[in-house]
């Protein structure tokens, strides 16, 4: 008898501690039932950090720094178009946050022009680093080197475990210029749109990459929103430049991410692409003024800072 009283009151001592623990969020079911989150850390120009459950995803690297940052062509000079831009240093205005980038999975390009991929981040990261990447650049990229990269044509998909959860990336129409002629001339991008998911929860990502809000973009995105659900997060790329040279403008300005915002209802506003670099004309706070009433929020971290959605 005195045994039986004894396993009652430790089975009932048990049974308390474990009450106490699940209503003061300790314990392992607290563990089990916390949602899911995407970490998004913007380091300057087009480069972001997006970490899902250990996964780890950069973005168009740019990881130089000072007045020498990078070196390309300046499309807001002028130039004759039959011989080319003035192919010189870029200055970064603002300091390259510091960031372990040590342990990556995945590199994702929306395209390989040196303001997206620049010099140093082509000489510091390893070349067995997977990549993914437009069709365009696949064989520029192998010829520098890189011995991981696969292409994703526009509206194909390619699927990543992340613990246990998955990424899904699909490949999305960019049009550096709404004019056809200037389009060819610099090359097709991808814009991606990115689903993270675990069980019933998943966050829609939609990064345009350089591009303006021609029909077909739009459409790709709308068909998307349909199919997968609505748009939690878009980033676009802003900056308007090129707007002086001949090439026109190469990328958007605040109306036309306010115009791509209306037509895709995100319910937040990441915008990059802004800032960092001289090569940007426009300045970001023509974006914050413009998106006084409207229905997303507006995010806009400091470089280096994380987001968690």
């Amino acid at each position: 008898m005195h045994h039986y009283l004894t396993a009652l009151c430790l089975s009932l001592l048990l049974g308390a501690a474990d009450l106490l623990a699940a209503e003061s969020g300790t314990g392992q079911a607290d563990t089990v039932s916390s949602p899911p989150q995407v970490s998004i850390t913007w380091l300057g120009g087009p480069t972001m950090l997006l970490e899902f459950n250990g996964f780890r995803l950069l973005t168009d690297p740019m990881l130089g720094s000072g007045q020498h940052a990078f070196i390309m062509g300046d499309p807001n000079e002028p130039f004759d178009l039959k011989h080319g831009p003035n192919i010189k240093e870029h200055a970064r205005l603002t300091a390259l946050p510091e960031t372990d980038l040590s342990q990556l999975d995945l590199l994702l390009l929306s395209h390989a022009h040196e303001d997206h991929f620049d010099q140093q981040a082509q000489s510091q990261l390893d070349k067995g680093l997977p990549l993914l990447v437009p069709e365009h650049d696949l064989g520029a990229l192998r010829a520098k080197g890189f011995t991981a990269v696969q292409s994703l044509a526009w509206q194909q998909s390619l699927e990543y475990q992340a613990g246990a959860g998955h990424i899904r990336i699909t490949a999305v129409a960019a049009h550096h210029s709404a004019d056809p002629a200037m389009d060819a001339l610099l090359g097709a991008g991808n814009g991606y749109w990115l689903e993270f998911s675990q069980g019933n929860w998943s966050k829609r990502l939609y990064w345009t990459g350089d591009t303006m809000p021609v029909s077909d973009v739009l459409t790709q995105v709308q068909t998307l929103i349909q199919q997968r659900g609505p748009l939690d997060i878009l980033v676009p790329h802003l900056g308007r430049v090129g707007t002086p040279g001949p090439l026109g403008q190469i990328s958007m300005g605040a109306s036309d991410v306010v115009d791509m915002a209306h037509a895709l209802q995100p319910a937040h506003l990441l915008p990059i692409h802004h800032s960092s670099y001289a090569l940007y004309l426009e300045p970001i706070s023509v974006l914050t003024e413009a998106s006084t009433g409207e229905d997303y929020q507006l995010d806009l971290p400091q470089e280096g800072v994380t987001l968690h959605y």
